[in-house]
């Protein structure tokens, strides 16, 4: 199920998949570069396929299973009669039994077994080198070893190696020092953190562990890593804990990570069912200064609570090739059960090059940059998601959202189906909407010195002599016959919002569910198109022109289920006329100013739906399986909300005071005004015209 290489996977764990081809922008020219190769889209559909809307339990099915389950484990019984005590003494040790080697202040295990250790070691090393078979259980009963030189605790050999963490029981690993490079090539199989094992690794019991690195990783495994129990505080120069083939906490265990680079991680890339992080129990709080959590394949969270600052948070500068993902999964993000995840980073919330998928669980997320983004898929089926703060909310080239409660806010679009990555903090030369650069050399990858990014949903400024949209020198096309929708100037041309690739390679579906959009760039935008068939969406959009509540290059229709959507006028978009389910679309003659309740009624004075708009708004589009299409709707602003539900929308709104603001016939709207740079207008081939009184007008539709 891995991105590197084809490879057969179980049909009857696939949910969704993904034909994109090529991973472009939000809605731009036909004529703009695209921001991957036909080889990344082909891995990217590779690996979002494998993933798509799968549950944890799924996506740890399809991956090798760990050498340890958890707390019951095996590994973590044993005969205490059995036990070979080891007493540390400053710079010494003392062994009961066979199968240890005492030199000065460094201990050697020698042979599997148990060994309880207990004491002070001020500048020494406990080593496991064990070549025979069986496991080597080091209890840790209040044992303290640091050494200046290399790993407290090192597993040269064994076949595999637990720790347990024995009951009431405080222990303390440290190194001083650097890694040492014995042979002085760089090799990767020297110890490089405070605990380190060249084999399986298990940490489990009730006791704690504070493990300390000032210059390396805390906790290694070169191979799997099993955290079930124990609490767990680790501050490493380096990386926090990592394992190759696979990082799994379960259980109890509680963990809290402060790293110079990555929290969590797993970095096998040689075998596709391996390079997991999976938190499937217990509670994990990261202070990292790169990912939170990052996984060559899959980082997967369920039942378990996850706390993750990384890169010191939004707001915080990051170097241009630097990672500061939230939780990054070049394969896969999987979140379900009852995950409890918040996450403040300095980049991306939620990351995957490939997939990713939320079956349920509790997620909240403020980012620097998108707050979910997958160069793939995007499923959400079931839980409660919160982007608090992001400049694109959710972002992929297939999104679909089948349940749950998503509430988005953003400085740019808030929902975005579209390829490539929103800030240049992982390609240089994309844009702040998600699109490929635009008038730029093709093939350099590179933005014109003169462009000036977008910020908070504000249409970018245009180098220095370019007609927006084409990348050509030349004077800006003129204006279609009469004036923008309430009175303003259009917003800027170029023609209608263009296909930039095959629509089919992009799409939004809402199915069921909430969806509330708070977006100062467009509220909901696609490359390709948009579907809607159920749940409630409330889409509160920008208050330029240069955007709109609503963008899509392709078809957008609507079957069922609620929506909502106020924003500017200038680039308003409406579903298509060939949808099943009713819809009304109004320009309003006055700007409904925030904090204004907008009501929608029958031409009989029944109010429908009200909503109070949190900014200036312009436009409302609304449709229910109450609007019948062909029949005629008023718009209202004023009066009161009544009882809203958690989407803002209210059915019994009071019209007493308001002001008739638009009338509209269902199923007619003339749209904004022109395509312009990162966002749409009318889809292509729609045309029409609006007046200036705030009635819309069909002519052309």
């Amino acid at each position: 199920m891995r991105l590197r290489r084809p490879t057969t996977v179980t049909t009857a764990v696939l949910t969704a998949t993904l034909t994109a081809t090529a991973l472009v922008g939000c809605t731009a020219d036909a004529g703009e570069s695209t921001s991957a190769t036909t080889s990344d889209a082909a891995s990217a559909t590779t690996a979002s396929t494998a993933v798509a809307g799968l549950t944890p339990e799924e996506a740890m099915a399809a991956n090798a299973e760990p050498h340890a389950s958890g707390a019951d484990d095996e590994d973590l019984t044993w005969d205490e009669s059995e036990e070979v005590a080891i007493s540390l003494e400053g710079d010494s040790a003392q062994a009961d039994g066979d199968g240890v080697t005492v030199d000065g202040s460094t201990v050697t295990i020698t042979q599997a077994g148990t060994y309880r250790v207990t004491g002070e070691v001020t500048d020494g090393q406990v080593v496991v080198a064990s070549s025979g078979d069986g496991v080597v259980r080091l209890v840790l009963d209040g044992a303290s070893v640091t050494s200046s030189t290399t790993s407290a605790l090192v597993v040269d050999d064994a076949a595999s190696a637990v720790v347990v963490l024995a009951d009431g029981s405080t222990n303390h690993l440290e190194a001083t020092g650097a890694a040492v490079d014995a042979d002085g090539d760089g090799s990767t199989d020297e110890p490089d953190g405070a605990l380190f094992s060249s084999a399986d690794l298990t940490i489990g019991g009730t006791g704690s562990l504070d493990v300390v690195s000032a210059s390396t990783d805390g906790i290694v495994s070169k191979d799997g890593l099993v955290v079930a129990g124990g609490t767990l505080t680790v501050d490493a120069g380096d990386d926090g804990i990592r394992g190759k083939d696979y990082l799994v906490v379960t259980d109890d265990a509680s963990i809290t990570v402060t790293a110079v680079a990555d929290g969590l991680k797993s970095t096998n890339a040689d075998d596709e069912t391996m390079g997991y992080v999976a938190v499937l129990g217990g509670t994990v709080d990261i202070t990292s200064g790169d990912d939170g959590i990052q996984a060559e394949t899959d980082a997967i969270v369920a039942d378990a609570t996850v706390s993750i600052a990384a890169a010191g948070g939004v707001g915080a500068e990051v170097a241009e090739d630097a990672s500061a993902k939230g939780i990054k999964g070049d394969v896969g993000v999987v979140v379900g059960g009852s995950a409890d995840v918040s996450v403040d980073a300095a980049d991306d919330g939620l990351h995957s090059n490939g997939a990713v998928s939320v079956s349920d669980g509790e997620i909240t997320l403020a980012s620097g940059d998108d707050g979910v983004h997958a160069d793939g898929d995007l499923t959400v089926s079931d839980g409660t998601l919160t982007v608090t703060e992001s400049v694109e909310g959710l972002e992929g080239a297939t999104i679909t959202l089948a349940g749950g409660d998503v509430k988005v806010t953003s400085s740019d679009d808030g929902v975005n189906a579209a390829g490539g990555t929103s800030t240049t903090s992982d390609t240089a030369g994309t844009t702040q909407d998600g699109a490929a650069q635009q008038d730029a050399p093709a093939g350099d990858g590179e933005m014109p010195d003169d462009f000036t990014p977008p910020a908070d949903g504000e249409m970018p400024a245009m180098p220095d002599g370019a007609a927006p949209g084409d990348g050509t020198a030349g004077e800006r096309p003129a204006m279609p016959d009469g004036a923008a929708p309430g009175g303003q100037a259009g917003g800027q041309g170029g023609g209608p919002g263009g296909e930039s690739a095959d629509t089919g390679d992009y799409w939004l579906k809402i199915t069921g569910g909430t969806l509330v959009v708070d977006a100062g760039g467009d509220g909901l935008d696609s490359n390709g198109t948009i579907e809607i068939t159920g749940g409630t969406t409330v889409v509160q959009g920008p208050t330029n022109s240069g955007n709109g509540a609503l963008d899509t290059a392709g078809a957008f229709t609507i079957s069922g289920g609620t929506l909502l959507a106020a924003g500017s006028s200038g680039m308003a978009v409406a579903p298509d006329t060939d949808s099943s389910q009713g819809w009304v679309a109004a320009n309003l003659d006055q700007t409904a100013t925030a904090g204004t309740v907008v009501h929608v009624l029958s031409d009989d004075g029944t109010t429908l739906v009200s909503y109070e708009v949190t900014k200036d708004t312009e436009n409302i589009v609304y449709s229910s399986p109450e609007i019948t299409t062909g029949a005629t709707y008023v718009f209202q602003a004023g009066g009161t909300l009544g009882s809203a539900d958690t989407t803002g929308l209210s059915s019994d709104g009071s019209t007493d005071g308001a002001t008739q603001v638009a009338t509209a016939t269902a199923g007619e709207f003339a749209g904004g005004g022109t395509g312009g740079m990162g966002g749409g207008g009318r889809r292509p081939g729609a045309t029409g015209s609006t007046d200036t009184t705030g009635e819309a007008t069909t002519s052309g539709t």
